[in-house]
């Protein structure tokens, strides 16, 4: 699930969010400081006894002391994940992220500004095969029609393609974000061999940008909650089958929240971040 080793998380006292991620408030770019709805900040209730420390997802009067994280933020979480790998099934998956985010992020909505990235990048990916469908924009366009006449293997484009997207800026975030597009677009051409990809319906589109989200999301968890595999003796076998059926489920989350958002909004950032933070919300529920 992602490329980057798990994360102890930050200690009690510390920010949730680090130092070099900076506010952007910029207007239309689906900033939760826009027009996006207030999220679930309600804490899980579900503490195991060994996190200290208010839960930090309080909201409303306060919120800028609740920019700081509890001790041991992600333990219940990881306590609910060992429960799933050894056989909890669904519910102690939800109680896993549910407790991630509530206790580990700060919320849903302080998750959804922390991982405003990954909604930026999933609706850049949209807009930009939307133009490249609509012809709607010269420097797309023009990009395009090199591409086409390159004659570029699907593997191929799919890099070249997300990496015109997506410049790499050399930050774990931005090497999982891309990681995240390439294995969206991948399982397009998966489930259509044949496809053009700079020929997809709105509703492919959407697509794409959903199983982008749901996968940084997914690498979201390994970083966070990845120490609980490396701790447990499972097979590399029975790790794989876990994380698809994470994946399975994350996605399936995500998918829902997008057919039905997707048709009210036609800006893809916009819609990008309402899913996201929407679906942060029903984990945190």
């Amino acid at each position: 699930m992602g490329t980057s080793t798990s994360s102890s998380g930050g200690k009690g006292g510390s920010p949730f969010d680090p130092e070099w991620l900076a506010p952007d408030t910029s207007p239309g770019n689906g900033d939760p400081g826009d027009d996006a709805p207030p999220g679930d900040t309600d804490g899980d209730g579900d503490g195991d006894g060994n996190d200290s420390g208010s839960d930090a997802s309080q909201g409303g009067a306060g919120q800028d002391d609740a920019a700081y994280a509890p001790n041991r933020r992600f333990a219940n979480a990881r306590s609910q994940m060992s429960a799933y790998l050894a056989g909890g099934g669904r519910e102690s998956l939800r109680s896993a992220t549910k407790s991630m985010v509530n206790k580990g992020m700060g919320g849903a909505k302080r998750a959804a500004s922390t991982m405003r990235g990954t909604a930026k990048g999933a609706g850049a990916l949209g807009e930009f095969l939307a133009s490249a469908r609509d012809r709607s924009d010269a420097r797309v366009a023009d990009w395009v029609d090199r591409a086409r006449q390159a004659n570029l293997s699907a593997d191929d484009l799919i890099l070249e393609l997300v990496k015109e997207v997506l410049p790499d800026a050399g930050s774990t975030d931005d090497e999982s974000l891309r990681n995240a597009a390439a294995e969206a677009l991948g399982q397009l051409y998966e489930l259509n061999p044949g496809i053009d990809i700079f020929s997809l319906t709105d509703t492919q589109i959407h697509d794409v940008m959903a199983i982008t989200i749901a996968s940084d999301v997914c690498n979201r968890m390994d970083l966070q909650l990845g120490q609980t595999y490396e701790r447990l003796k499972y097979s590399p076998e029975q790790i794989q089958l876990y994380r698809k059926d994470i994946r399975e489920y994350v996605q399936s989350e995500v998918r829902v929240v997008m057919e039905r958002r997707g048709p009210a909004s036609r800006d893809p950032k916009q819609l990008a971040y309402e899913v996201l933070q929407s679906t942060l919300e029903v984990f945190a529920s």
